[in-house]
């Protein structure tokens, strides 16, 4: 079992493109080719990473999600590609998402079905996975729906991993184990994480801020047992996709996104239309202070160190005896407000022990100057917003 993290990936949070949430299931390409699931969408959005600083961000996965199938396997019991949608295949896609340097996802399912109704892999992992791997596939994206029982759920993420691994290819499994156990039992993370590279907790992110709240404040009562086990190779996935730069979050809330998911040490995978995307939005989606906090090598997961009735205060330790630190104002009415808390507080002590210098990194860059241990620190929160600190 260990052999299935010994494909040496994912050392840090991966970051890419997928097209759930903005373009969900869409299949009718002559009623709206510009949104349709489909070689075109893909190659556009891959030419837009490579060339609008996308991929020099960091941003190097572009992942196909549900509904890429045609409604059968081939004669031979393959999976393919919808041939109006897919003309070309998956393979001759991924040949041009590497030549604009750039890796290509895809996705499949446990069951019987994907959760759209296409052929799902039970019964054809090794098939799948060697069908993927000739592919030239990057990631695989592995979701849990229609599979008769919590034992064959859980035999067939482990033998996808390793039919993965028998492949010979390096390709980054993410699962969604998790998320179907936990109605029924408290999830293995020890056992999920031998087999997987990232692995879904909470329901599918949607474009408004009760999503992203849902999401942050599940983490927060969740963090006990997810936390500690998180690092290189492994990480909690709170839903990967980033919305921002679509229709339902604020500026502030989107602030608050970006800041969460690099505290939380969360796959950073947009969802958004990089054709149609303002420049706030790609300025944040690229802050590059951000990034490297997400991206830090100590691979340390944050963690909720205060919540009080309209604030929340997060840590996460970084290399180089660093910390980033978000204070989250979770007021929906009125205007900024004020969250005093003393710097002993962080990092048990020992962050600002004798003396710190402290960065703001969002809402703007800013410099806040050098404190002592036993200072207070006060910080001015938009309502929904989030102000996140190095220090």
């Amino acid at each position: 079992a260990a052999l299935a993290l010994d494909n040496g990936l994912a050392r840090t949070p991966p970051m890419g493109w997928l097209h759930w949430e903005r373009f969900l299931c869409s299949t009718d390409c002559a009623a709206d080719p510009r949104r349709c699931v489909s070689e075109q969408l893909f190659v556009e959005m891959a030419d837009r990473m490579a060339a609008e600083g996308w991929r020099d961000a960091g941003y190097e996965f572009i992942c196909i999600d549900d509904c890429w199938m045609a409604p059968t396997r081939d004669e031979q019991g393959r999976l393919r590609a919808d041939p109006g949608r897919f003309p070309g295949g998956i393979r001759r896609l991924a040949d041009y998402v590497h030549s604009k340097g750039l890796k290509l996802g895809i996705y499949s399912d446990v069951g019987n079905k994907t959760c759209a109704g296409f052929p799902g892999s039970y019964n054809y992992y090794d098939l799948d996975a060697q069908t993927f791997a000739s592919w030239g596939v990057d990631l695989l994206k592995f979701d849990g729906c229609n599979s008769d029982s919590l034992e064959l759920l859980a035999e067939g993420y482990r033998r996808m991993s390793l039919a993965l691994n028998r492949t010979g290819r390096s390709i980054v499994y993410s699962c969604e184990w998790p998320f179907y156990l936990r109605p029924v039992q408290q999830p293995n993370y020890t056992e999920i994480k031998q087999y997987c590279n990232h692995w879904r907790n909470f329901y599918d992110v949607y474009d408004s801020w009760s999503s992203i709240k849902s999401i942050i404040d599940w983490t927060a009562l969740h963090q006990d047992t997810i936390v500690k086990i998180a690092g290189p190779g492994g990480w909690n996935d709170p839903d990967m996709a980033l919305v921002i730069g679509n229709f339902g979050l604020s500026w502030d809330q989107s602030v608050t996104q970006m800041a969460m998911w690099a505290i939380m040490a969360a796959p950073l995978f947009m969802s958004n239309d990089l054709r149609h995307i303002s420049p706030e939005a790609k300025c944040l989606l690229q802050n590059k202070e951000v990034i490297a906090i997400n991206q830090d090598p100590l691979g340390k997961q944050g963690y909720q160190l205060i919540k009080d009735k309209n604030f929340q205060l997060w840590e996460r330790p970084l290399s180089g005896r660093a910390y980033a630190v978000a204070v989250l104002n979770q007021q929906e009415i009125g205007g900024p407000q004020n969250f005093t808390f003393s710097l002993t507080f962080l990092g048990n002590g020992l962050a600002c022990n004798p003396a710190c210098s402290i960065q703001q990194v969002l809402p703007a860059s800013r410099d806040w100057g050098v404190y002592s241990w036993i200072s207070t620190l006060s910080v001015e929160v938009n309502p929904t917003g989030t102000v996140l600190l190095k220090v």
